[in-house]
């Protein structure tokens, strides 16, 4: 392929990439939504367990918090660019 023969590709490249984006971003968004709020339910149902557990709320409540605030949307992206790798079976 000539020097010329890929920048005639760049124009569908990038216009495939431009359609390409928006949904991914859309979709990546709205799971890190999803997971987040599920998040936040198993945090609380997390810090009653400690508690009745015997644990002290202040504790309970600050290793619920941790627990709730360990989901990032860089491990998220991480884990999806591990499921699109090539070597992914």
């Amino acid at each position: 392929m000539t020097d010329n023969e890929s920048s005639q590709d760049l124009p569908t490249i990038v216009a495939s990439v431009m359609v390409a984006i928006p949904p991914l971003v859309f979709r990546t968004g709205w799971a890190y939504l999803r997971m987040k709020k599920r998040a936040q339910k198993v945090s609380i149902q997390l810090e009653r367990q400690f508690v009745s557990g015997g644990i002290p709320s202040e504790y309970a409540e600050k290793l619920a918090e941790q627990f709730e605030t360990e989901l990032s949307l860089r491990t998220l992206v991480k884990g999806v660019g591990r499921f699109f790798s090539p070597r992914h079976p």
